[in-house]
């Protein structure tokens, strides 16, 4: 009786935890979401491009010539706003893996196991699973490609920001140790508790353990830093984008 109260209090104290980084979680999502809303707007009202911006080819090519300017302001914002949503995305990467660690430490020494109960837990849970994150995530990238797309005409390639998996536009990515970039839903739940390969077909990379010597956040500012724009034939604008600022490359429900 005594064994079973404890693993009731146990169960108790990591479900209110969790409920915390969901509570906080939930806050910040909500800010962020209004910050962005205040950089399309920005963004919207930029109607001229940039002489040399056509030139620049990646992100710190771009900020160098427009220092000094309003456009060079923005576009420091925005990367400023994604180094914001990557330090939430490291905060909540990091609990994901305590649940995981905790849950595997618990059952190693009990004859109570959890796994399942919390396979169903993190699958249910907001900062795993959310579509409005993963918008988020999607329309930062977008807003700042529309940024640099209406100052001078270019575009990062289509395949810059598509997970290796679903090929869909990267929902909360992961870098794996083999070099693969990853949408975390990708991932099943249950293979975070066990060691398991690539989720990419035929990578054959030996087996791995989610943590942070084989696993991290693919930094969206990181993202954008290495990604190469080039000049686009046809018509200029946000039309010839893969999408507006405000759609962005919608990730799967």
């Amino acid at each position: 009786e005594e064994v079973e109260e404890a693993e009731e209090g146990f169960k108790l104290t990591l479900e209110s935890e969790i409920a915390k980084v969901e509570s906080f979680f939930r806050a910040k999502g909500n800010v962020f979401t209004t910050e962005l809303r205040q950089l399309k707007k920005r963004v919207s009202l930029l109607d001229a491009q940039i002489e040399g911006a056509s030139e620049c080819s990646n992100i710190v090519q771009l900020l160098e010539l427009l220092q000094g300017k309003e456009e060079g302001s923005l576009l420091k914002d925005l990367l400023s706003f994604a180094k914001h949503v990557d330090d939430l995305r490291e905060f909540l990467f990091a609990n994901t893996q305590a649940c995981i660690k905790i849950n595997k430490k618990h059952d190693k020494n009990s004859k109570y196991k959890l796994r399942e109960q919390y396979c169903s837990v993190l699958q249910k849970s907001l900062f795993f699973t959310s579509a409005q994150f993963g918008m988020l995530i999607c329309d930062t990238k977008t807003l700042v490609c529309s940024l640099v797309e209406r100052l001078g005409g270019n575009s990062p390639p289509a395949e810059a920001f598509r997970c290796s998996v679903c090929s869909h536009v990267f929902n909360n990515p992961l870098s794996l140790k083999c070099g693969h970039n990853v949408c975390l839903r990708c991932i099943p739940v249950t293979n975070l508790f066990k060691e398991k390969r690539c989720p990419v077909p035929n990578c054959g990379h030996v087996e791995f353990k989610f943590d942070h010597e084989n696993v991290e956040v693919y930094h969206l500012l990181q993202m954008l830093q290495v990604t190469k724009f080039t000049l686009q034939k046809g018509p200029s604008g946000p039309t010839s984008h893969e999408s507006d600022p405000g759609e962005g490359g919608t990730p799967r429900e």
